[in-house]
């Protein structure tokens, strides 16, 4: 056990926000977030949580060397447990979003991935595009704050339509990485299409 004597972040079993130590989530953000997944899940039955740390806990944590291999591994083991800890006794079916700024990770675990809504698509659409493009870029609250409600919104929207439901609480989501896929699946598929072209006039022209 990595987290032997750690306090659970469930002791507000109505909260919707497992974990938010250091306010990296704004207080209007927590509010929206309460009040969105109590609707959803009021139509749904369907549980969707947030959890947002500057670091993973370090308590607890015994280290087996100091050597580099041996702390990227307990690093994965410290995150893989603390989410262990908040999925436990969570009521089926769920998702919880993750955000660890410090191991730069964001995580979308669910009860039954794939099922209710894509997991990968909300990821890569709308939370990857909003994060910082530059390394001396800051992750302040407001920023974490937005990129978390931009996949959690996302999230809840899918999860609604699924159930052929809808959510009237639930805000515009930010879809310009969504936009930035599709013009580049655009880009690609025309670059295929005129090589195929030049291809065929070159044979043709032997």
């Amino acid at each position: 056990m990595l987290y032997a004597d750690m306090p659970t972040a469930l002791e507000n079993r109505n909260s919707y926000v497992l974990d938010n130590p250091h306010q990296l989530l704004i207080p209007k953000s927590v509010a929206f977030v309460q009040t969105l997944s109590q609707e959803l899940q009021l139509k749904t039955g369907y549980h969707l949580y947030v959890a947002v740390v500057d670091s993973v806990p370090m308590e607890d944590v015994s280290l087996e060397s100091l050597q580099d291999s041996t702390l990227q591994i307990t690093q994965k083991q410290r995150r893989l447990a603390y989410k262990n800890m908040l999925l436990q006794n969570l009521p089926k079916p769920y998702t919880l979003i993750v955000f660890m700024k410090e191991d730069e990770k964001i995580d979308i675990v669910s009860s039954e991935p794939k099922k209710y809504f894509d997991e990968e698509k909300v990821y890569y659409e709308y939370m990857v595009p909003l994060l910082p493009k530059q390394k001396d870029e800051v992750l302040t609250p407001q920023l974490i704050s937005a990129i978390v409600l931009n996949g959690y919104a996302q999230a809840a929207d899918m999860i609604a339509h699924h159930f052929d439901v809808s959510l009237e609480n639930n805000m515009p989501v930010d879809e310009s990485g969504e936009r930035e896929f599709v013009r580049f699946s655009m880009y690609a598929m025309l670059l295929v299409m005129f090589g195929i072209i030049g291809v065929i006039y070159l044979t043709r022209k032997r």
